[in-house]
């Protein structure tokens, strides 16, 4: 009797799931430690186009896009790395600005005019050539990205970490909330797949929307599908680590997913899904979209319910 008065005495935090530990130990922590570590080497380049140190700290952005929730979404800082889609065209007028004798601090500045999909614009659009004034802008987003990143791991490790991890706070007040918010994430990242990266390029049969591709000039549409991929892999395999039977299902689904990708990859215009505008080759893409779809499905109907959580609303409804 006195070992049950005890053990129910002792903090929830000795009780804490070991799913949300190794979602944090193994997918989120570490994602954003590369994130910081590469906008790092990005803000210390010196070359006036640091395409190849753009393209690894880009990618470690789309390896952490899916938590757009706590740290990411203080100060904008999200929106501050990665202003996308734009539909209106906001990014040349900022960058524009950014450009004139009466240029902001980047730091204040529109964030259409920072962070990787603008340094996208600078590198690769011809409407933006070489010259002292692109050197110097380039060399300030890279600083801006680098100190955006590094509030955003530090603001993981020593304020939202800890919540996720002991949910007894006015954040998360239990483990199904813990929980909950992390398969909110894992399937807003694969919607965001799905609707965004895929579904906007693809348009319509009739009217297909290649130049909606995200990262188009860099060639990097397919590329960001795959490292989004590989990412939320990660995070769905740290949810379903209890079960290993399941775990191995969306480890196939996934791999479905990426067979289809690498057969894009092959095409061409498959890097940057300018293969849209092709009969034959966008069905591979549509074939695509309907794998990560599968994934979105099974994580609804199996892990979700073992999780105890629904996807619930996300970062993509809106108000």
């Amino acid at each position: 009797m006195r070992l049950a008065i005890l053990f129910a005495l002792l903090p929830l935090s000795a009780m804490a799931d070991a799913r949300v530990d190794a979602a944090l130990d193994h997918s989120i922590l570490p994602g954003f430690a590369r994130l910081s570590a590469a906008t790092a080497a990005l803000a210390a380049a010196e070359d006036c186009a640091p395409v190849e140190a753009w393209a690894q700290a880009s990618d470690a952005w789309q390896a952490v896009a899916h938590l757009r929730f706590g740290p990411t979404e203080v100060d904008n800082r999200g929106f501050a790395l990665a202003y996308w889609p734009d539909p209106r065209g906001a990014t040349p007028k900022a960058l524009n600005t950014l450009l004139s004798d009466k240029a902001p601090a980047v730091a204040d500045a529109s964030v259409a005019g920072r962070g990787f999909y603008a340094m996208e614009f600078l590198l690769f659009d011809p409407a933006y050539p070489p010259s002292d004034a692109r050197c110097a802008l380039v060399h300030a987003l890279a600083q801006d990205a680098n100190a955006t990143a590094i509030a955003i791991t530090q603001d993981w490790n020593d304020r939202y970490a800890p919540l996720l991890r002991d949910p007894t706070n006015a954040t998360y007040q239990s483990n199904a909330e813990a929980l909950q918010e992390l398969y909110k994430a894992l399937q807003t990242g694969l919607e965001f797949d799905s609707d965004t990266r895929i579904g906007r390029p693809l348009g319509t049969y009739d009217r297909p929307r290649a130049t909606r591709a995200e990262m188009r000039r860099s060639g990097r549409s397919l590329n960001n599908v795959v490292v989004s991929l590989t990412s939320l892999q990660q995070l769905a395999r740290a949810l379903s680590s209890e079960d290993a039977a399941l775990t191995a299902e969306i480890d196939a689904a996934f791999d479905v997913a990426f067979a289809r990708a690498e057969e894009i990859a092959q095409i061409d215009g498959g890097a940057d899904f300018s293969l849209v505008e092709q009969p034959q080759s966008r069905l591979k893409l549509e074939v695509l979209q309907q794998n990560i779809d599968s994934i979105r499905d099974l994580l609804a109907m199996k892990l979700g319910p073992q999780l105890g959580v629904s996807a619930g609303f996300n970062s993509l409804d809106g108000d």
